[in-house]
C-alpha cells in the first residue's frame, strides 16, 4: 500500500485544489448567486449541472457540501468528477489566513516525508480552529504517512464528527485498518466509503482483495 498513490482520496495538497480552481472554464457564470447554482444542481442536462457544481466550487460553503455529496452518484461521470473536486475545494478553505498558511507548511513537510513536523504544524491549525474539519483530516494523513495508526484513526474520527461527507477520512480510515491489520474494520471502512462515493475502484478493489485474504484465511482453519 503507498501513501502517495493514494493520497488523491486521503487527503488533498493546496495546490492541487489552486490547479483544480484554475482548470475551471471561464464561462461558468462567476456572478450567479450560490442560491441559483444550487438550484441548477437539478438541471437535467449534465453539462449545466458540471457548471453549476464548479461555481459552487469558487464560491460554495460547507452547508453546500450535501447537495454537491449527492452528485457524487450522479449517472454522468464528469457531474461526479466536478462534484468530487469542487467538494475539496470547499472543504480546504479555512477563512483564515494563519490557518491556510499553516495548511500549505503542512502539505510541503509531507510532500518532504518531514512527518513530525507536518503532524506539529497541522496541531497548531487544529488549536487555531478546532472545527476546521480539514485541519484534522491533513493530521489524520499525517499520521498515517508516519505509521501511527491508532492516533490517525482517532483523527478521521473528528473529521467525519466534523464533516459526515468526507469520504477522504472514510477511505484513510480504511488505510489506517489496514496497518492495524484489521481486516474486518477495513472492510467496514472501504463500505462506508461506497455509500459516499460509490464509483471508488480504488475502495472496491480493498473489500475484494480483502475478502479473498479472509476467505483463504478461512480454509485453513
Amino acid at each position: 500500500m503507498r501513501a502517495r498513490a493514494l493520497h488523491r482520496l486521503f487527503s488533498w495538497t493546496a495546490g492541487a485544489a489552486l490547479a483544480a480552481a484554475a482548470a475551471a472554464a471561464p464561462g461558468e457564470a462567476p456572478g450567479a448567486p450560490a442560491d441559483e447554482l444550487l438550484a441548477r444542481l437539478k438541471s437535467p442536462v449534465p453539462a449545466e449541472r458540471v457548471e453549476a457544481v464548479r461555481g459552487l466550487a469558487e464560491k460554495g460553503a460547507m452547508a453546500h457540501s450535501a447537495p454537491l455529496a449527492g452528485l457524487l452518484k450522479d449517472s454522468d461521470p464528469l457531474v461526479r468528477e466536478a462534484a468530487h473536486d469542487a467538494l475539496w475545494m470547499i472543504w480546504m478553505r479555512s477563512g483564515d489566513a494563519e490557518v491556510d498558511a499553516l495548511m500549505r507548511r503542512g502539505v510541503m513537510w509531507m510532500q518532504q516525508d518531514l512527518h513530525d513536523k507536518a503532524i506539529e504544524t497541522f496541531s497548531e491549525m487544529i488549536a487555531l480552529k478546532p472545527r476546521f474539519a480539514e485541519a484534522w483530516n491533513k493530521r489524520a494523513t499525517a499520521l498515517y504517512m508516519a505509521k501511527r495508526y491508532k492516533e490517525s484513526i482517532a483523527d478521521c474520527g473528528k473529521t467525519l464528527a466534523l464533516n459526515p461527507y468526507h469520504f477522504g477520512a472514510l477511505f484513510g480510515l480504511g488505510l489506517n485498518y489496514i496497518g492495524l491489520k484489521d481486516w474486518e474494520g477495513a472492510i467496514s471502512a472501504f463500505r462506508r466509503t461506497l455509500q459516499v462515493l460509490p464509483h471508488s475502484e480504488a475502495a472496491k478493489r480493498y473489500i475484494e482483495a480483502i475478502e479473498r485474504v479472509l476467505a483463504e484465511s478461512r480454509k485453513k482453519l
